[in-house]
């Protein structure tokens, strides 16, 4: 888990996965390890990078959210992916991911999406803007990127026909965005 959070993001969600599995552990999950291992074996080379070559004052903290729609074959809940990271016209630098299993069922990929926005701000924005406009010494600005439009035009408005039906805890993550 620590070689997958601190080196390589890719990796997390299926070592979440598997160590998830660690007291029920069966032949699935040794085929799925041996193929996990096979993949790092095979991918030796890919590392994880950051280059800073800007003024602190030209960088921004970027903040990416995605979700799988259902992607648990046993309870149907999607998984949320956050990523964060400084940027700037000459600066990457990964900060942090998260991949979670959400804790609701959602109907729709927007439903998910709004769940997977709403982790990405909560744990990962906010905290980081409080601890680098403290570093930086000055407000820092966050960009939040979302790749799915209705969930883009959804967390513009607070509200939409096509999800009158959310139920509380989606309704409240909306509000909340």
């Amino acid at each position: 888990l620590y070689g997958a959070k601190a080196a390589r993001f890719d990796l997390l969600r299926l070592v979440q996965c598997l160590s998830a599995n660690i007291t029920k552990w069966n032949e699935r999950c040794d085929a799925e390890f041996h193929r996990l291992m096979c993949y790092i074996n095979a991918t030796k080379d890919i590392t994880m990078k950051g280059h800073v070559g800007d003024k602190m004052k030209d960088v921004k903290i970027a903040l990416y959210s995605d979700a799988d729609f259902a992607s648990c074959k046993d309870t149907s809940k999607s998984t949320s992916g956050v990523f964060i990271s400084l940027e700037g016209p000459n600066t990457f630098l990964p900060l942090n991911a998260i991949s979670k299993k959400q804790t609701v069922v959602s109907h729709s990929t927007p439903e998910a999406e709004i769940v997977a926005a709403n982790l990405a701000l909560r744990a990962e924005g906010l905290p980081a803007l409080q601890l680098w406009d403290t570093i930086l010494n000055r407000k820092v600005k966050i960009q939040v990127f979302e790749d799915n439009q209705a969930t883009l035009q959804i967390m513009k408005s607070g509200k939409s026909s096509a999800l009158r039906h959310l139920n509380r805890t989606h309704r409240v993550n909306l509000a909340w965005l």
